[in-house]
């Protein structure tokens, strides 16, 4: 119950419609019913390699706060996620 005014966002947009504006509208719609259904706070977490994304968020008011160290793996290496957070209310 502590954290039930923070909720966690996903986004992922096909490779063939990336580039096309759809993350921008998903994630702005995505805001607008967190924000309409009460909530403080919205967490993204990223990969690191993603700047596309990282983009995206810092461009709707995402702000850094954290980097998660090594905690997965995928084609051989290890992936590193970004930790963005962004408040929808004062």
């Amino acid at each position: 119950a502590g954290y039930r005014t923070t909720v966690e966002n996903s986004v992922y947009v096909h490779r063939e419609h990336q580039r096309r504006g759809v993350g921008r509208l998903l994630l702005t719609a995505l805001l607008d019913v967190a924000r309409s259904s009460g909530f403080h706070t919205v967490i993204a977490r990223i990969d690191s390699q993603s700047v596309g994304s990282i983009a995206l968020h810092k461009s709707l008011g995402f702000v850094e706060v954290g980097v998660e160290r090594q905690i997965g793996r995928k084609f051989g290496r290890w992936l590193d996620s970004i930790i963005m957070q962004r408040f929808l209310s004062d």
